[in-house]
């Protein structure tokens, strides 16, 4: 048993890093400061909360996507319509053209690789973490070198369809589970699908939109998923099981 003294001096010892710490942090200086517009954007950020779903530098909440580099990845036109529109679970915001343009200034100024990259903060960053991981990973082994399926999968991947699509069962916000899509949709109704989206049911157009030769690639890849479903759920079952997390090597410095 530790000593009283004991248990005091080391809670004056933790105390003291964190008043370290604290001061460390809040007297750090950015050597590029915000200009106005990204600014005003930053305080759009937080009227709308926006952290509450969303990530920067491995900060906030993890319903929605990290968003320390969407400016590298979302185009002006596609902002506009995640924030007027909505897309799946993120509503629409009733945000004018200016406000707008303040939070894409704000994403483009803190779109720094220099300073850091959105990513999983659980788990080996190279397999992400969770289903979704374990899916993937099934679809890998079980797909390799089989085309056009594999690339329909690379296409379907360079889109953000897993944000409202989950493995094997209807997503919380009613996106359609993918491994029985072909059993709903005649190949015509699924290549208008894949085309021009269901923006009634909050289906956005895909983003960057899928050439003729990618919507026949994603076709044969959800029909080969319909076909084996049964296997790759099972083999993503297993890999789910199969999967650890190393806790100690987990930043802890970096959680609030």
């Amino acid at each position: 048993m530790c000593k009283p003294l004991w248990k005091k001096t080391l809670v004056a010892a933790l105390v003291l890093c964190f008043g370290i710490q604290t001061g460390l942090v809040y007297s750090d200086t950015r050597s590029e400061p915000l200009s106005d517009a990204a600014l005003a954007g930053r305080a759009s950020w937080h009227r709308h909360a926006c952290q509450t779903c969303h990530q920067l530098y491995g900060q906030g909440g993890f319903l929605g996507p990290d968003l320390t580099n969407a400016a590298s990845r979302v185009d002006s036109t596609r902002l506009v319509s995640l924030l007027t529109v909505g897309s799946g679970q993120m509503p629409p915001f009733e945000m004018g053209l200016d406000e707008i343009a303040h939070l894409a200034a704000f994403l483009e100024e803190i779109d720094r690789p220099e300073i850091g990259r959105g990513q999983l903060r659980l788990g080996d960053a190279a397999e992400g973490g969770g289903v979704q991981a374990a899916f993937d990973r099934a679809l890998d082994e079980a797909l390799a070198g089989a085309e056009p399926s594999a690339r329909g999968l690379a296409a379907i991947r360079a889109r953000p369809c897993a944000a409202c699509h989950f493995p094997f069962r209807e997503s919380p916000v009613g996106a359609p589970d993918l491994s029985r899509v072909v059993e709903t949709l005649s190949p015509d109704a699924l290549d208008l699908v894949l085309a021009e989206g269901r923006p009634e049911n909050g289906m956005p157009p895909p983003i960057p939109p899928l050439s003729e030769d990618e919507r026949a690639a994603i076709a044969a890849f959800l029909t080969t998923l319909n076909e084996r479903r049964d296997e790759l759920e099972a083999m993503t079952r297993r890999f789910a099981e199969e999967r650890s997390v190393d806790w100690g090597g987990l930043p802890w410095w970096e959680y609030p």
